[in-house]
């Protein structure tokens, strides 16, 4: 997948590497499991309306300003994931990232940090749950790391995800 992730530019995406999804739908799409008026709350600041992109298993919603992204991806997963492996691949697509453990959130759940640009929280529960929620531009990690909490708590409420 693409990650082109560069601070200062308007073009920057979220890395999402998850297995490739079943073909199980998901029963709430991203831009439902966090809402425009969700991001505003959170952030503080206007966003446009969400654009979704979506398939059976999987849907993306981004949200953006100029120079700014809030990403919500929601996916079922086909298997496990092998997080070691996911998490070579992350570091390797953006050299400049970090990977932090987030406590309290799913079975399992991580920040990818990405210097001058922001950050993304993945979360998996069970081996087929799948979200991640990504903050870029809105400022460094340690900054927004709260915000893509407080989303993915949002949407893990709406999403039925057990804490």
């Amino acid at each position: 997948m693409s990650s082109s992730a560069l601070p200062g530019t308007t073009s920057a995406k979220p890395v999402v590497r998850p297995a490739i999804a079943s073909g199980v739908h998901t029963s709430v799409t991203a831009c439902a499991a966090v809402t425009k008026a969700d991001v505003v709350q959170v952030l503080g600041l206007a966003v446009d309306n969400g654009e979704e992109q979506g398939s059976k298993s999987a849907s993306t919603c981004t949200y953006s300003t100029p120079h700014k992204l809030v990403s919500v991806t929601v996916q079922r997963l086909q298997k496990k994931l092998d997080l070691q492996e996911e998490f070579a691949a992350l570091k390797a697509s953006i050299p400049d990232s970090s990977i932090r453990e987030a406590v309290g959130l799913g079975d399992c759940a991580f920040f990818l940090d990405i210097a001058g640009a922001g950050t993304q929280l993945y979360v998996i529960n069970g081996d087929s749950d799948f979200l991640m929620v990504s903050i870029l531009g809105f400022g460094e990690a340690p900054q927004v790391s709260p915000a893509a909490e407080a989303l993915v708590r949002k949407a893990m409420g709406r999403l039925k995800i057990r804490l």
